[in-house]
């Protein structure tokens, strides 16, 4: 048996199982619960694997300096700007430890979130399902979503929710 045969399989079996559910109407609700479902494993795993006091710590104390920085500009208190500029090197070295926490959860989701997105495109008809209609039209989309563009709306609308629910800060924190 072949890899191709086993994800075939998977994919048949998935879309067995769910029967009419990937199918609109029923698909706009799957693939907002399969979204809701792989951001609490995103969220979960980013949980355990960062360090969220020390990114908290590290955001505050980044959005603090450029706040203060931005005032000591618009002010033009040259005294200030050069006693800031004197921080900026430990503010650059946390912005770096910031980033290297953050990309820790990928280290663990990236394959098995690649493997699913492609088991899931080819469950909801390798794109040329509709799965959920707007009732507007959306630039370069149109009304008729297929499952990665309904997926990818349902991900803007769950991501930051998941991430209070988990305890994780975000961007607006």
């Amino acid at each position: 048996m072949d890899l191709n045969e086993i994800y075939l399989g998977i994919v048949n079996a998935i879309s067995g199982a769910m029967g009419p559910a990937k199918e609109y109407p029923w698909a706009v609700l799957s693939v907002f619960l399969i979204t809701i479902m792989m951001a609490a494993i995103s969220s979960g795993v980013t949980r355990l694997v960062v360090d969220v006091d020390l990114l908290r710590r590290r955001t505050a104390e980044v959005r603090a300096w450029q706040s203060e920085y931005t005032q000591a500009v618009r002010a033009k208190d040259d005294k200030a700007i050069a006693r800031l500029k004197k921080k900026e090197t430990a503010i650059k070295a946390a912005q770096s430890e910031m980033s290297k926490e953050q990309l820790k959860p990928m280290i663990f989701t990236i394959i098995p979130f690649f493997i699913f997105y492609y088991i899931f495109y080819a469950v909801f008809g390798y794109n040329q399902s509709v799965v959920a209609v707007s009732p507007i039209s959306l630039p370069f989309v149109g009304t008729e979503l297929n499952f990665w563009v309904w997926y990818l709306i349902s991900s803007f609308s769950v991501s930051s929710l998941m991430q209070r629910l988990f305890g994780l800060p975000s961007a607006v924190d």
